[in-house]
């Protein structure tokens, strides 16, 4: 999902300090209860049963904070501890070449061994007071777009400043957390040097692939600067959200034919209804081969010339989007994603190819949702961030739908599209609503195409991008 994906390990390549402290306190013990009867014989057995309990009491904490290290941070800062020294890779071998000469001197009893080793703890304590030197007086600042796309990538910006007079930060490593739809990523980016009183920008590219709203932070600023043998990093609990809308793909030869015959077929109902249907537009004078009968008669005698109504027909007639997202047996949640994904792509040629004077998208879901806008670039927006957040439930209402597609209709030529999982139960729902209603309900009821959601019908009409597909495909397998 995001630029820098994280493999899963078993062991982690870097410790925090109170695990550091734990496990050197469990080696400490049992040493202790090794050693120190073989050379103060006056200790009895008992001194070393207590060492020993002490050192697997020690070990036991060490344990479980390697197993659940992460999520026992996680807890400590939401109580406000924000702050956290970790031990690398490269610090955890220099540590373990410190602890071999340590129990080599101790054993040996050798001086030249503890000398080494208190000329290598130096560094150790040395790097550890620079990396919090590097960390003081840094604020970050995070800037994400409005919103995204599934499938596509997109820059989060950093802003890093450094507000110390005198000394340089270098190697501020930034992370951010992504969490949301059972996801949870890091991706971060990092400075090599920030000039004091200077403020530098980065970003890192991040791709999610599903819909949805996600939230950006905490942040943790790091940096490992200058050894590498210990880092430090404390948490910035800076929050943002982002809407990633649904992926947008195209339509095929086949939704064009059957769009066409739906308009065919207003036309023809609206033909047999007369002139007077269209929308009225201006009058004007009198030109040869006018329609009589559309004279305005009270402009004529004021006037004292012959005026006309002119009306203006829509060859275009307005598209109403109805999406049915109602749990089934058999409606995946691959199917799912791509319904609202069919939605979606309809809603934004939509607004491509026709100007209108409101577009409408109902969605019958756990949150039935009504967007009517004027503009196309309104309505997309607010489209698209509707259908980003709607979810498939078993209480999603036909009904619900089909009686706000007709108390919406604004004109006789409006069109209806229902994209449902249940085309049967649709359209026998239509068909006893045409019976029992007026004719104009009957009439908007008859002007409604439906579309089954199921992935084998939609894939005859639309179609994902292959490389998001192949994407999605690969997530779905990797669930457990």
């Amino acid at each position: 999902m995001a630029a820098d994906g994280n493999r899963k390990r078993w062991i982690p390549l870097e410790f925090s300090a109170s695990f550091l402290l734990q496990m050197l306190g469990a080696a400490a013990s049992f040493l202790a209860a090794l050693v120190l009867p073989l050379n103060y014989p006056e200790l009895d057995f008992t001194s070393s049963i207590i060492l020993g309990i002490v050192g697997g009491v020690f070990l036991l904490f060490g344990l479980i904070n390697l197993l659940f290290g992460k999520r026992i941070a996680v807890l400590m800062q939401r109580m406000g501890m924000h702050s956290r020294v970790t031990l690398p890779r490269e610090g955890l071998i220099y540590l373990g070449f410190m602890l071999m000469l340590a129990i080599a001197a101790l054993l040996g009893q050798r001086n030249m061994l503890l000398l080494i080793f208190g000329m290598m703890a130096g560094p150790f304590v040395f790097n550890g007071w620079v990396v919090m030197t590097m960390l003081q007086r840094v604020n970050v600042v995070r800037r994400l777009p409005l919103s995204a796309q599934a499938g596509e990538f997109f820059s989060v910006e950093i802003d890093i400043q450094n507000n110390k007079r005198l000394l340089s930060s270098r190697l501020i490593q930034v992370r951010d957390v992504i969490e949301g739809n059972r996801m949870r990523q890091e991706s971060g980016v990092t400075f090599v040097r920030i000039p004091p009183g200077s403020m530098r920008a980065g970003s890192y590219r991040v791709r999610i692939t599903r819909r949805g709203r996600y939230r950006f932070g905490p942040m943790r600023i790091s940096s490992k600067f200058p050894l590498g043998i210990s880092e430090r990093g404390r948490v910035q609990q800076d929050f943002a959200d982002i809407c990633v809308h649904p992926a947008i793909g195209r339509m095929l030869p086949e939704w064009r034919r059957r769009e066409q015959e739906l308009s065919e077929a207003v036309q023809r109902s609206r033909a047999r209804v007369g002139v007077f249907e269209d929308e009225f537009h201006r009058i004007r004078d009198f030109r040869p081969g006018d329609n009589p009968r559309s004279i305005h008669w009270r402009s004529t005698a004021r006037r004292g010339t012959l005026m006309m109504r002119e009306y203006e027909q829509h060859r275009e007639s307005d598209l109403v989007v109805l999406l049915d997202l109602h749990v089934q047996p058999d409606f995946s949640e691959d199917e799912i994603e791509q319904a609202v994904s069919l939605t979606a792509t309809i809603c934004v040629e939509q607004t491509r190819r026709t100007s209108s004077s409101a577009y409408r998208l109902f969605i019958a879901s756990k949150s039935n949702v009504e967007i009517q806008c004027p503009g196309g670039a309104r309505f997309r927006e607010a489209a698209l961030d509707a259908l980003a957040e709607c979810e498939a439930s078993s209480t999603a209402s036909l009904d619900w739908l089909f009686r706000f597609a007709t108390h919406s209709t604004t004109s006789a030529s409006d069109r209806f599209v229902l994209i449902t999982p249940r085309p049967q139960a649709a359209a026998a729902r239509l068909s006893q609503l045409g019976e029992d209603a007026s004719a104009k309900t009957s009439a908007v009821l008859q002007r409604i195409l439906v579309v089954d959601a199921h992935a084998s019908e939609m894939s005859r009409i639309f179609e994902l991008d292959q490389q998001l597909r192949m994407m999605e495909q690969t997530r779905m397998k990797g669930q457990p």
